[in-house]
């Protein structure tokens, strides 16, 4: 009986900011910090991401942006579960039309 190689022997899911310009960056400061200010703790200062990497090289296989960090840590617990109980192609399979296009 041969042994079923997990997807996470070839990657790992990580929590990522994504990376805008300054003046972007700064524009969600103001509005994290006015909705803050108003009552709204939801809008995240920085978009998370969950971004899954390859353990070889690095190179990105899947990024997810999402609208909180709360959404972030419930997706990569779903994703790191897949990592470890999927084939890489049946990773792939399943989660290839929910990365970003970009």
């Amino acid at each position: 009986m041969t042994e079923e190689t997990h997807a996470s022997a070839d990657y790992e899911a990580r929590l990522e900011a994504v990376e805008t310009g300054p003046l972007k960056a700064a524009g969600r400061w103001v509005v994290a910090l006015a909705s803050a200010t108003l009552g709204d703790g939801e809008f995240e200062a920085n978009e998370p991401q969950v971004v899954v990497h390859s353990r070889v090289d690095d190179s990105v296989l899947l990024r997810i942006r999402t609208s909180s960090l709360e959404e972030a840590e419930r997706l990569i617990v779903q994703i790191r579960e897949d990592l470890e109980t999927m084939s890489a192609e049946e990773f792939k399979d399943e989660w290839e039309a929910a990365g970003d296009k970009r």
